[in-house]
């Protein structure tokens, strides 16, 4: 029997309806082992760090533990009769827990927020939310049972964005899951909690932005690693039908992207799409197990994306863009042909945790540019002021802008850039930087930002034919 690894986010956990919806799938997909893995209830995580950030205000502080007390009550409420035995021990979970919360505040507030009090605080909105939806399926009859990941996926001590170590992970599935999907006299629906792991000395760990998806991956492969059956696929519920080819803000009526392989969902994901985190497919592609990304709202439409090993290597399969970017440009007439100036640039960002998404360099390193967030800007600047190096030798340039990423191997194609390219030079838009990685899956070009949408809405006019067959 196959095994389906279902991640449902926040906005499938929003009242009565959305959790009737969850009964409506569960009784969809009655027929494959089912792992559910579950996001906090929208707003909690944020909420939880807003309190732990901000505990010298007590006022403010129990006025917004009771607002997480109340959007959980409020759920439970809706989907449960009152006096019910599932409504009882849900509510009694809930007060629990949020018990264990207000005893780690006092921790902070007597040690400071150090990082693993961090981490420990943001388990707490799927700790509860997955409870909940365990509660809720076993109301209506369904087998389910509920296990924190903390419990099983493994993780190093990178706290707020922890990496599983998956010989360990690997052997907690071998024990505690696969003895409830392979038991034949049980179709059980087993609830996880997303986001969550712990490390080796027990601390918890989160796995960062795409958390919840990654842990829906993360099992996914050690499911396939340890257990007998290896047909085995991931489903993402989402608010939206898969990934697009174009932010729909850039072009309104852009097309569904419905298959992709695991190297083109990564390029695309990187760049922009908030849809999908790149790290969720380095877990599963070793494997090859499928992901399908659906709209919770339609769970039968046929229109939706798979990332497999099919796909049309002839299409372009994306544009997408990071709006918010700067260029920062290094340059010296004084040390033409001097080795060592990337080397030192990289080390200078890596030391203040600043990530570098695209790098443009003349062939004797007498001008090196390269892009960095908005967000990160005023300290990658500061940080090369502060250089030695950097701030005897060399003259800093730097320049609100934005990236576009054309994906797909159809870019290695000249005829394809030429056209790009005459698009942009027909509406005078010019191309700062260029980038096109050695794999030829992407190009990238950096544009004045206030250019953006044209330049979105140019190059897809001009290429628009690609787009169509997604249709």
């Amino acid at each position: 029997m196959p095994i389906i690894v279902m991640k449902f986010g926040g906005s499938c956990l929003t009242d009565k309806n959305a959790f009737k919806k969850i009964l409506n799938i569960t009784n969809i997909y009655s027929d494959v082992k089912r792992v559910y893995v579950a996001s906090a209830l929208n707003g909690i995580t944020d909420l939880l760090l807003k309190i732990a950030n901000c505990l010298e205000d007590e006022g403010d502080t129990d006025k917004n533990i009771a607002l997480v007390e109340k959007k959980h009550m409020d759920i439970i409420e809706q989907i449960f009769n009152e006096d019910s035995e599932n409504f009882i021990k849900a509510r009694d979970w809930i007060d629990d827990k949020l018990s264990e919360l207000e005893d780690t505040f006092s921790d902070v507030k007597e040690f400071g927020l150090e990082s693993y009090y961090k981490d420990y605080i943001m388990s707490f909105g799927e700790i509860i939310s997955t409870y909940i939806l365990n509660q809720y399926l076993l109301s209506n009859g369904i087998d389910s049972v509920y296990i924190p990941t903390n419990n099983l996926i493994i993780t190093n001590d990178e706290f707020n964005n922890a990496y599983p170590l998956y010989d360990l992970t690997n052997s907690r599935i071998k024990n505690l899951i696969i003895p409830l999907l392979e038991n034949p006299n049980k179709n059980i629906v087993i609830c996880l909690t997303g986001f969550i792991g712990r490390n080796k000395i027990g601390s918890i760990t989160t796995l960062g932005r795409g958390g919840s998806d990654y842990t829906a991956t993360i099992i996914a492969r050690s499911l396939y690693d340890v257990g007998n059956d290896k047909n085995i696929k991931v489903l993402l519920w989402k608010d939206v039908d898969g990934l697009l080819a174009i932010n729909p803000r850039f072009v309104p009526k852009a097309s569904l992207i419905k298959n992709l392989d695991y190297e083109e969902a990564k390029h695309i994901a990187n760049f922009g799409i908030k849809i999908l985190h790149p790290k969720c497919l380095e877990a599963i592609e070793k494997h090859k197990i499928p992901l399908e990304i659906r709209n919770f709202e339609k769970p039968l439409d046929k229109n939706f994306t798979l990332i497999s090993e099919i796909t049309d290597k002839e299409q372009i399969k994306g544009i997408s863009a990071v709006e918010f970017s700067t260029i920062i440009t290094v340059s010296s007439g004084s040390l033409v042909d001097v080795p060592g100036v990337l080397a030192k640039i990289f080390k200078t960002m890596s030391k203040n945790q600043i990530s570098v998404s695209l790098v443009a360099q003349s062939s004797s390193e007498v001008s090196t540019s390269f892009i960095v967030s908005e967000q990160d800007s005023k300290k990658a600047i500061t940080a090369l002021k502060n250089s030695k190096f950097f701030s005897e030798f060399f003259q800093l340039k730097w320049e609100q802008v934005a990236v576009i990423n054309i994906s797909g191997l159809k870019i290695l194609d000249t005829n394809t850039k030429t056209k790009i390219f005459n698009a942009l030079g027909k509406k005078e838009i010019f191309v700062k930087a260029i980038s096109q990685s050695y794999n030829e899956l992407n190009l990238s070009l950096v544009i004045e930002r206030n250019k953006l949408i044209e330049a979105v809405n140019a190059i897809h006019n001009e290429l628009y034919e690609e787009f169509e067959s997604f249709n």
